[in-house]
């Protein structure tokens, strides 16, 4: 141990400490102090050297350190983790995305209970096809190049643009031809595929132009308004009309409807009853008015998926609580509470019709006609477009009090 002394100079103590007495071992555990004791801080503790150092170890050099606690919560380290401190506990092991049937996958049961909540599909009665124009005016040649002479990618139909449409769940399909689509909508393998397809969940509006059937084959014009643009097809008998027309919007309805049931929770519930009650109270009863910021309260009570924006799904739930509203302000006994309201309005006012009312009121309201109505928007002009929806219901007289002018002049008071 001769051979172990001090280490070289370039090892030297730090200029901030005083360096170690001589004939004491230089590397003795004992604490001393240092700048962290002159203020009030922990000891500063030397290194432990090793009991016996192999040959040709570099010496460690004389450093102090703090002690661990104090290193663990340096300041350049940042914050402690908030995990610090917990007790170790195993969780489930479940798959992010939903495993396929296959027998490589032996726990499904996640994947089964997500596919249960999510294999919503819209009513059979919307399952309908039939031939059509895909084309926007079928009395005006469509076909025109670019600058470079070549023509356009298009859908593979032909000079007519007479196509084999269909309505096959959340799908707008369209086939060359009828035998093509039997054969192929149940996608066996190398089976015919449509030559183009539209997602109808994002549809938000049909709109239906008639125009001279004796100057045009099909003269009747369907527009399905999507978020991703609009698609057009035009349908030659006038009795087709109607059944498009009513699937396309009974998909609309249905999806919307479903998507804010999936997203909607009892705390939403329970938030959004006062307000509607308030509005109710307020409109049909008092006949007082509405300030802004009470309709902003009403337009984020019922924004349920937190987008900033109402789509009619949300109005649906909108003009439903607020008929539970009244039906409750009425005083009958099937609707002492808000579960019990919501289910006799259920009764009295139908989906569809729900549907049909949240339609003129998006209408009414959205000005970039995009599906969506804005905050600035709702509380503008929601008040006359509330009115305007349930005025025409027969049990708003019963809850306003008997001949609907609320004991003052409701609906006078806006007209």
């Amino acid at each position: 141990m001769a051979a172990v002394g001090r280490p070289p100079a370039m090892w030297g103590p730090p200029a901030q400490f005083a360096p170690a007495a001589l004939g004491q071992p230089p590397y003795a555990p004992a604490a001393y102090g240092g700048p962290w004791q002159r203020f009030g801080g922990p000891q500063m503790m030397r290194p432990r050297p090793p009991a016996v150092i192999p040959p040709n170890m570099p010496l460690c050099p004389d450093i102090e350190l703090p002690p661990q606690p104090l290193m663990d919560s340096a300041f350049e380290d940042g914050p402690i983790s908030v995990a610090y401190g917990l007790q170790v506990s195993a969780g489930g092991i479940r798959p992010q995305r939903p495993c396929p049937a296959t027998a490589q996958y032996v726990h499904r049961g996640a994947a089964r209970r997500w596919e249960q909540q999510t294999a919503h599909q819209p009513r059979p009665t919307a399952d309908i096809c039939g031939w059509v124009l895909a084309t926007v005016n079928p009395g005006v040649n469509e076909e025109r190049d670019d600058d470079d002479g070549a023509p356009p990618p298009e859908a593979d139909v032909n000079e007519f643009r007479l196509v084999f449409q269909c309505i096959s769940g959340w799908t707008l399909m369209l086939w060359r031809s009828q035998e093509e689509f039997e054969e192929g909508i149940h996608g066996h393998r190398r089976a015919p595929r449509a030559v183009a397809w539209f997602d109808l969940r994002n549809a938000f509006d049909v709109h239906v132009e008639s125009g001279d059937p004796t100057s045009h084959l099909a003269a009747n014009r369907v527009t399905v308004m999507m978020r991703t643009g609009s698609f057009y097809f035009c349908v030659e008998l006038p009795e087709d009309v109607p059944i498009w027309y009513e699937g396309i919007r009974r998909v609309i309805q249905d999806y919307d409807w479903q998507r804010i049931r999936l997203r909607d929770t009892d705390l939403h519930r329970r938030k959004r009853w006062p307000a509607a009650r308030g509005i109710v109270d307020a409109l049909f009863v008092r006949g007082s008015p509405v300030a802004e910021r009470a309709m902003a309260i009403l337009f984020h009570a019922y924004d349920i998926d937190y987008d900033c924006c109402m789509r009619v799904g949300e109005f649906m739930v909108l003009l439903q609580e607020l008929i539970a509203a009244l039906v409750h302000r009425a005083g009958l006994a099937e609707a002492a509470d808000r579960d019990e309201a919501v289910a006799s309005a259920a009764s009295r006012v139908s989906e569809d019709e729900l549907f049909d009312r949240a339609m003129v009121v998006r209408r009414r309201l959205c000005r970039e006609d995009d599906g969506k109505v804005r905050k600035d928007e709702f509380v503008l002009q929601g008040v006359a477009a509330i009115i305007e929806a349930l005025a025409s219901l027969g049990f708003v007289a019963d809850a306003a009090g008997g001949d609907g002018s609320g004991g003052g002049s409701t609906f006078g008071f806006w007209d």
